[in-house]
């Protein structure tokens, strides 16, 4: 099930149909020394699996990389920086299980369908690695009608509690969307001491923002240039302001895009942090804070549209089926992300040379070519080091 992913074959049946032609199955076996079983059974054994044993396995794995210090070179003041975010999984014209929310349109149509709310590890170089997982069901509505505010808050105290047991002293700072600036939210980060970088839209905590623009402002200005683009940042920010009970640091960056032919885009970027800010910090620290963008863009746009097909269907019929080939989809994405973003595999994609057409190589090689078994065990054996280098 796993492998499934790996390969993003896309699809069950896809999968069978590599296992069945070719030399697939005899490459696989050279260089995993596993048998390939057909797809209908893994799905009769996912659908019986408690799902918490795949959990288990994408702890430990996680677990590993921090031990190893992959991730200690985007730190952000010492702090593991955690994206937290919700989205659809599945959906359908019926109800598919008991755990099923759903929503009526304004024409009395039903849409029934899951979601998952997920605690990823992100950093500047791409790494979007899912680190605690919450399903949003049932016992987070209202009988089941779904309410993004209300569902999404509910399942966090739930991550939260998943998140502290399974890393208990790991040096955590969440980053979160506009939906998570209240004190339900800075009091779970409190108890659990986590700092946080939380997006504060124009609509939310309407006192603080009256008491934002009645105190003074530090200023700083950077001007840079990436690729070919002038790039301004116009940063403000006011520390400890006290509301409800705790004491907030603002920063505000304004972002002014001009394109070498002329084009100006500006964009505006606000945050409530539990970090002070300074002059030194306040770009890296504005910045840190849109990094919760990495959940969305290297985290489930990856697993929806690159291959991996997250949204197909690959149990119709079991939640629990569903969940775990959701988790085996998370295990075989941290593995990718460790070969693609490697300093090796990022020297072979010159030119115009994508990922995706990469892993069609990798599929076509498997199906029509010879692995040789004393290399893949020579290869095996070899103490190697990989380097994931920093951003341009």
């Amino acid at each position: 099930a796993v492998s499934m992913f790996l390969f993003k074959t896309g699809s069950r049946n896809n999968y069978d149909n590599f296992r069945k032609h070719g030399r697939f199955a005899k490459n696989f076996k050279k260089a995993f020394s596993l048998r390939l079983a057909s797809m209908d059974a893994v799905a009769d054994v996912i659908k019986e699996l408690p799902e918490t044993e795949l959990e288990v396995i994408k702890t430990q794995m996680v677990k590993h990389l921090i031990k190893k210090r992959v991730f200690d070179k985007w730190r952000f003041h010492g702090k593991v920086l955690v994206a937290v975010d919700g989205t659809g999984i599945a959906a359908y014209k019926h109800k598919h299980c008991d755990a099923c929310l759903h929503k009526t349109s304004k024409n009395k149509v039903a849409t029934y369908y899951h979601k998952v709310l997920e605690a990823k590890v992100v950093t500047t170089n791409g790494f979007s690695i899912s680190i605690c997982t919450e399903w949003i069901d049932n016992q987070d509505t209202n009988d089941g009608i779904y309410d993004k505010q209300g569902c999404e808050t509910k399942a966090f105290k739930k991550l939260a509690e998943k998140l502290k047991k399974d890393f208990p002293r790991l040096n955590i700072c969440i980053c979160a969307d506009g939906l998570y600036p209240k004190n339900s939210f800075f009091e779970i980060c409190t108890n659990n001491n986590w700092d946080w970088i939380v997006t504060l839209k124009d609509g939310n905590l309407k006192g603080l923002w009256k008491k934002i623009r009645l105190v003074n402002r530090n200023y700083r200005k950077e001007m840079f240039k990436e690729k070919e683009d002038l790039i301004r940042h116009d940063i403000q920010w006011i520390n400890n302001i006290e509301h409800n009970g705790y004491a907030h640091n603002w920063i505000q960056c304004k972002e002014t895009v001009t394109t070498k032919s002329g084009e100006i885009t500006q964009k505006r970027f606000v945050h409530l942090s539990s970090f002070p800010v300074d002059y030194q910090n306040s770009a890296e620290l504005s910045n840190a804070g849109r990094l919760r963008w990495k959940i969305e863009k290297q985290g489930f746009d990856q697993q929806k549209n690159h291959g991996y097909n997250i949204e197909h269907k690959y149990c119709r019929k079991s939640y629990l089926g569903l969940k775990n080939f959701y988790q085996c989809c998370q295990i075989a994405h941290i593995i990718n992300q460790l070969v693609e973003l490697n300093k090796n595999f990022k020297a072979k994609l010159c030119s115009k040379m994508t990922i995706m057409f990469m892993w069609e190589l990798m599929r076509a090689f498997l199906l029509i070519g010879f692995l040789n078994a004393s290399e893949i065990e020579r290869i095996k054996k070899h103490k190697f080091q990989i380097q994931y280098p920093m951003p341009n």
